[in-house]
């Protein structure tokens, strides 16, 4: 993994076995080994490509005891398939088991059809790309208006 973790707990061995009850199989294996050590964990910045024109970072692998909940909120997923990250904006990370485990990108804003990430969750992982702000680099004219929300801006001055 090429990013780093931070506040990653164990995940307990019966939220395990709940999940996989709920989607009607085994979780894989990769999965099962980073939820042991690093279920909940927050990434450091990051981004990963969504198809060729796209891109989002993750924001926090969802604890394992959440998941079930998370997926409740999201339910043009299948039955089979279950969260395991928020990412930016709103959107989010999910498995799909009838996919044989791949890892798709759920958009808030246009849920259908999920967009395909990578064949299984270790290949996700190794996506990942450590991601620094200032290397992005605006022309001249290229931004032609922003909103900012007044109540962050409160948040500033405080």
């Amino acid at each position: 993994m090429k990013i780093k973790l931070t506040k990653g707990g164990s995940a307990m061995p019966v939220d395990v076995e709940k999940l996989q009850r709920e989607v009607g199989s085994e979780l894989p294996p990769s999965l099962v080994d980073f939820l042991h050590h690093h279920d909940g964990a927050r990434p450091e910045a990051n981004s990963f490509k969504i198809g060729d024109t796209n891109g989002s970072g993750v924001n926090e692998f969802i604890p394992i005891h959440d998941i079930l909940t998370e997926r409740r909120n999201l339910e043009t997923l299948p039955t089979t398939a279950f969260p395991i990250a928020w990412a930016e904006g709103g959107n989010y990370v999910f498995i799909d088991m009838a996919a044989e485990g791949a890892v798709f990108f759920w958009d808030h804003e246009q849920p259908e059809p999920p967009t395909l990430l990578a064949s299984d969750f270790a290949s996700f992982l190794d996506m990942l790309e450590p991601f620094d702000p200032s290397s992005i680099k605006l022309r001249p004219g290229q931004v032609k208006s922003a909103w900012i929300d007044p109540d962050f801006l409160k948040s500033l001055d405080q």
